[in-house]
This record gives structure tokens, C-alpha cells and sequence, in this order.
């Protein structure tokens, strides 16, 4: 992406700047990430990266839905303002609401895969013999990124290569699962992808959707 010289467009050097000092203060979280990563047994399932690119995009969707400002103090640090109606609420601690907001997210990662381990042989022989690939016989996970709506982030998603494009399309917006995107693509001339492969190349393109913003 080529910046502009100072002067151009003061509106858009400032805005960079914001998203700059936002992904600075997501990655200043990277260690304490690891920690809860390994506390909620969820290492081997996600990097602290993974989370990082999560919680930035769930900010700008708090931003884009009018619920967030971002702004720049004197000294170039990063304020932030949440947003209730005609209300307007300074976050005293921006690093300390991020990592807040990061806990939550991956408290509820934790929630999300103890109801699937939970789950019962016989639930599973009983979804198991439904032989529908379009029938779900359990709750998908509730992951906040599926409730997107902004069309800013959705045509930001169409700037990605094609693959990565059509997973996060699939995923978040149409709502289906690692199994149905595998069949998905492999009916599109792609190789049949394992699961596992579908969740590492959507985590993939999430980080490139977030350089997006930088």
C-alpha cells in the first residue's frame, strides 16, 4: 500500500496512525495472551496472534457500528471513547479495556470447546447417522466475529486473495462450518482440505484482513 506524503490527506494520516497505535497496543498483550492461552488450555488450538487479529477486527466492528471512537491525545497516544446513544464514555485505560476485551474473548473460546467435549457418545453416533452434511445437530460455536454486518469490513474481506476471500465469506457470513467450507471448495476445483487446515488458512487470512487496516 503506498502511503501518502504529508500534506495529502491529513484525514487518512491520522487514521492510520490510530489503527497504528490500536495494533501496538493489542501486540503489547502477546505475552500475557500466552499465559491465558496456556491457562485455558487453548495453546495448541490458537496463537496469541490468532487472538490479536481477532480482537482488532472486533474493534473495528465496534468502531464501523458507531459503538467506538478512536482519537489521538496530544502526546500521539491513543484514546479511545465508547459510544451509548448520545452518551460518550472515555476509557481511562485503553491497553487495560483491550485486555479485558481479549480475556473475555478467550474465556469464551474456552466455554465454546468445553460444550463440545462435553458432548455425549451418543449424541454423536445419533448427529453421526442424520448422514445430511447440511444438518448441524449442535450448536455451533458463538464466535463474536460471526455477527459482522458492516459492508466496510465485508468489502475489505473481497480485497483478500480469492481463497482466503471465499473462507472468511463462508465462515462469517454464511455461517457454515470448517466440514462444510472443506466440501465447499473442494467442489471448486480446490484440494480437499482437512478441518484443521480450514481453521489455520481462516486464522491466515485474518491476519492479512488486519494489514488491511495498517
Amino acid at each position: 500500500m503506498v502511503k501518502p506524503q504529508p500534506g495529502e490527506n491529513c484525514f487518512y494520516q491520522g487514521g492510520m496512525m490510530k489503527q497504528e497505535e490500536l495494533a501496538n497496543l493489542l501486540d503489547s498483550l502477546s505475552i500475557k495472551i500466552k499465559v491465558w492461552l496456556c491457562q485455558f488450555k487453548l495453546q495448541g488450538k490458537y496463537t496469541h496472534g490468532d487472538i490479536i487479529n481477532e480482537v482488532f477486527l472486533l474493534v473495528q466492528r465496534l468502531i464501523a457500528s458507531g459503538g467506538l471512537e478512536l482519537h489521538l491525545d496530544v502526546d500521539g497516544g491513543l484514546s479511545m471513547l465508547l459510544i451509548k446513544g448520545d452518551l460518550k464514555e472515555q476509557i481511562i485505560n485503553p491497553r487495560a479495556w483491550l485486555r479485558k476485551v481479549a480475556l473475555n474473548y478467550i474465556r469464551e473460546l474456552h466455554r465454546d470447546h468445553k460444550r463440545f467435549l462435553d458432548i455425549t457418545s451418543e449424541k454423536w453416533e445419533s448427529s453421526l447417522s442424520i448422514g445430511q452434511s447440511n444438518v448441524v445437530p449442535f450448536p455451533r460455536q458463538t464466535h463474536p466475529m460471526q455477527y459482522i454486518e458492516n459492508l466496510e469490513l465485508r468489502e475489505k474481506i473481497k480485497q483478500l486473495p480469492d481463497q482466503d476471500s471465499e473462507i472468511l465469506e463462508l465462515f462469517y457470513f454464511k455461517k457454515l462450518s470448517y466440514a462444510e467450507i472443506s466440501s465447499h471448495l473442494e467442489c471448486k476445483g480446490y484440494p480437499r482440505y482437512t478441518e484443521e487446515t480450514i481453521r489455520q488458512k481462516k486464522f491466515r487470512a485474518l491476519k492479512k484482513l488486519r494489514q488491511l487496516y495498517l
